[in-house]
């Protein structure tokens, strides 16, 4: 082989390669992806695209598997977020500010207890399992209003909420296919 043929050889191979292995793309099945992504519930196909594209979500190979790594990944996000809140309780702040941050912390605290349940429930009873992630998204509410009511003005709890919709959307939509 030429030496510029095989440079040609190794380039186009180290491209798929390395292209084939980056976590950006999706590596579940696709027929499992589109039945996630494309579903009614889902409300942010792109979040829905991205959290499937996880090395760890993208491994499941059954609604299952992909049920739990999903619920783990949320229950992961749900607890970064929640640990910003009690950063923020431990701040000064107003009476009425500091009352919509426990809201919202009860309400983090339900979602990782709930998404970390999913997997032994999920064995036993998939309409519960589909029951208990679909309440997710009116608690998060919660803390949407109840943060819009004390005017705070927290980015991170934001897209925390608006991460904790997303999440919940896609458990319905997984665990609404298992009944």
């Amino acid at each position: 082989m030429a030496p510029s043929h095989f440079i040609t050889f190794l380039t186009i191979f180290l491209s798929v390669h390395v292209l084939s292995h980056s976590p950006s793309m999706v590596a579940a099945s696709p027929a499992l992806v589109a039945k996630v992504c494309d579903g009614n519930s889902i409300r942010n196909r792109d979040f829905c695209l991205k959290a499937l594209s996880d090395p760890k979500v993208a491994a499941a190979n059954n609604l299952n598997q992909l049920t739990n790594a999903v619920m783990k990944s949320a229950a992961s996000t749900a607890q970064t977020t929640l640990n910003v809140i009690a950063g923020m309780t431990k701040k000064p702040t107003s009476p009425g500010s500091l009352k919509a941050l426990k809201t919202c912390e009860d309400v983090y605290r339900y979602a990782v207890r709930s998404f970390g349940m999913i997997s032994a429930e999920l064995s036993e009873d998939a309409m519960s399992t589909n029951y208990d992630v679909s309440v997710i998204g009116p608690e998060v509410d919660r803390c949407v209003k109840a943060l819009e009511a004390a005017k705070v003005n927290a980015p991170q709890i934001a897209d925390g909420n608006q991460n904790l919709q997303y999440y919940s959307a896609m458990g319905n939509e997984i665990t609404s296919t298992l009944n």
